[in-house]
């Protein structure tokens, strides 16, 4: 665990991040949540695989966003569920900055944020309508300890939406990756894998949807607009365009793909 926080490690993210919009003359007043998409929606996609796995949070009224970098998805459901959202993350820096950007958008009464492991929730038995994971798993090596964490903490009939990087076909990861430095903070599996772990833990899963062209679409449509005032460069750091260009190579081969699953608790 020590060595996934390291990999997202950071200094004064938040300062850095806001310095961005100062220097595309953008005034810090001015910027609300749906500024801050283009670097706080930390998965394949973004926004548009976000509305994604709201559609199945339909309902929710509590919610657990496990892996929350720096709080862009949970400030979203928080904003559309209408319902109280916490969210955790092992990196300390990536807490502190969700808190400091969500009082900065005007949204610090409406979510949480604390450090913690998505191995060990400080959570109440039975006390959640719904759990999220994006692009998390692949950091967690003990999938079905996870799983059977999720369902410890979800009230019956609650769900899990896992949307995660999958295996898709043999071939090898070349590193770095956003998710990881090297091989060993890596553990990434296919969807049988994460529906064997799943079903150990007695959630009952769907079949897995692939969003791989939900996100070579949304990345074309990107990429045909003005580039954004703040990008998730700004939160990776300078290595984050090599740790892109692999993952890419590794979609666009068939090697790996952004892929969800919706578990229920019986």
């Amino acid at each position: 665990m020590d060595a996934v926080a390291d990999h997202y490690a950071s200094s004064n993210l938040t300062g850095r991040i806001l310095a961005a919009f100062d220097d595309a003359g953008i005034e810090r007043g001015s910027i609300d949540a749906d500024a801050l998409a283009s670097v706080d929606e930390f998965h394949l996609g973004g926004r548009a695989a976000s509305e994604v796995v709201l559609d199945a949070l339909t309902g929710a009224t509590s919610l657990l966003d496990v892996g929350c970098g720096i709080g862009g998805f949970a400030r979203l459901a928080a904003r559309r569920l209408e319902a109280d959202v916490t969210g955790i993350d092992l990196t300390p820096e990536f807490v502190s900055t969700a808190s400091e950007l969500s009082d900065h958008v005007g949204l610090g009464s409406t979510v949480a944020f604390a450090v913690g492991s998505a191995l060990d929730l400080d959570v109440d038995d039975g006390s959640l309508d719904a759990i999220t994971l994006l692009h998390v798993g692949m950091n967690i090596a003990d999938k079905a300890a996870m799983f059977a964490e999720f369902k410890r903490v979800l009230r019956p009939g609650g769900t899990a939406v896992i949307y995660d990087i999958m295996r898709t076909s043999a071939g090898s990861i070349t590193y770095p990756v956003p998710w990881a430095s090297s091989a060993n903070e890596s553990f990434v599996d296919t969807a049988r894998g994460y529906i064997e772990a799943l079903e150990s833990a007695d959630l009952a899963c769907s079949e897995p949807v692939d969003l791989r062209q939900l996100t070579l679409d949304t990345l074309a449509a990107v990429a045909a607009r003005p580039p954004a005032a703040v990008n998730l460069g700004h939160l990776m750091g300078v290595n984050f365009p090599t740790m892109f260009s692999n993952l890419m190579r590794l979609v666009n081969s068939g090697v790996v793909a952004p892929t969800m699953i919706v578990a229920t608790k019986d």
